[in-house]
């Protein structure tokens, strides 16, 4: 009887610094994983809103827009193209494109959403008061940050991006909203779930210790973790992976053990194919440029940086046979471009560009990658200059 009132006295605070541990995890790993998610979303959303104001709104074609609104010709097939994109991006609640004048927002386009109808173009939309604290900027066409708002269209994470004219001159935004509720819904559910696995570990570690061991649940940590580093389109490493390795690169720096190059790899026509034989074939399309890619520069640590764009870190004597490989790379996309019994989306076109890291030339990976990132322009140019591919 006496063993077991000691062993309460024992099991008790045990029990007690065990959740307030976790309770404490859990806090934490909220706020640092919403952070981490948060700038993710606005990455995300700004890939969408800054593929729209670049390629798809046409500044020329502003003034008629709000002036006719549907009338005006070219207006259904912009809006058309917009609705197609949002499908793309299912993370996107809400999507609009607003000019930003004194007495509001003057709709250009606003899309319909199952639980709103979007407002007609030329309409005025009064500033929500989250937005108050932006709207000198908005008004001289200034950048702004992501605003974070819950008023009447719900709790949401709005990413604007100016549409600029030759002159440089904002002439409209393009807005995207994402949704926090689903955010802080998968954001709890996530960390509640490592909370819970965080609590078990704990009490294994302090009631019994072996069991933590089981191969099983290596495993299926090992899988959750690949998933984490892998980009599901092209099996190939993602962004995620790629920065985490530049800070081993960047250590690598910092002791003078730094040898490498980047080859930045950009893919070409992903637009028109996407435009002219619909994502699914643009998908295959990226696909079979990873493969080409994959089995000239190997897996290891080849990334799919953006949504065309990849990029391979070379190591040591990987170096070596560099510019061949890439030659090696173009050639063997040249041979798909002629090879006449292939599908569009089989024939892969793409522009690439080299920059080896010199010590007390580059500060940090990032100016390798943009070195890698210039050469791939120029090569580019060149391409447009004796265009063969199609």
């Amino acid at each position: 009887m006496k063993k077991g009132i000691g062993r309460r006295k024992i099991l008790i605070p045990v029990v007690a610094v065990l959740l307030v541990m976790t309770a404490a995890y859990i806090l934490i790993s909220f706020h640092t994983f919403r952070q981490y998610e948060i700038r993710d979303l606005e990455d995300y959303s700004k890939g969408l809103t800054g593929l729209i104001a670049g390629d798809i709104i046409d500044v020329e074609d502003i003034d008629g827009y709000l002036e006719q609104g549907r009338n005006y010709p070219g207006y259904a097939e912009t809006e058309h193209k917009l609705y197609l994109l949002r499908e793309a991006y299912p993370d996107i609640v809400y999507l609009y494109v607003y000019q930003v004048r004194e007495d509001g927002f003057h709709v250009v386009f606003d899309l319909n959403t199952e639980q709103f109808a979007g407002s007609e173009p030329g309409t005025v939309e009064p500033f929500f008061p989250a937005y108050q604290p932006y709207i000198p900027d908005l008004l001289v066409g200034k950048e702004v940050p992501s605003i974070e708002s819950n008023e009447k269209y719900g709790h949401v994470l709005t990413v604007l991006t100016p549409v600029r004219d030759a002159e440089g001159n904002c002439r409209c935004y393009v807005g995207a909203d994402s949704s926090m509720d689903m955010l802080r819904e998968y954001t709890w559910n996530v960390i509640s779930q490592v909370g819970l696995i965080f609590l078990i570990v704990l009490g294994i570690i302090l009631a019994v210790s072996i069991f933590a061991t089981d191969r099983g649940v290596i495993r299926k940590m090992d899988k959750l973790e690949d998933r984490a580093y892998q980009d599901t389109l092209t099996g190939l490493q993602n962004r995620t992976a790629y920065y985490d390795y530049n800070d081993v690169l960047n250590k690598k720096e910092d002791t003078g053990d730094a040898d490498f190059s980047i080859v930045m790899i950009d893919i070409n026509f992903l637009k028109r194919m996407n435009d002219t034989y619909g994502h699914e074939q643009g998908n295959l399309y990226l696909q079979h440029a990873a493969n080409l890619i994959r089995k000239v520069f190997e897996e290891e640590h080849v990334y799919r940086i953006g949504g065309d764009e990849f990029a391979v870190i070379l190591e040591g004597k990987a170096q070596e046979g560099a510019e061949e490989r890439i030659r090696a790379f173009k050639e063997e996309a040249a041979k798909l471009q002629a090879d006449d019994s292939l599908q569009p989306w089989e024939k892969v076109s793409a522009a690439a560009g080299i920059a080896k890291y010199e010590k007390g030339r580059d500060a940090s990976t990032e100016e390798v990658l943009r070195r890698a990132d210039e050469a791939m322009y120029r090569d580019k140019i060149a391409m447009k200059a004796v265009r063969t591919d199609t």
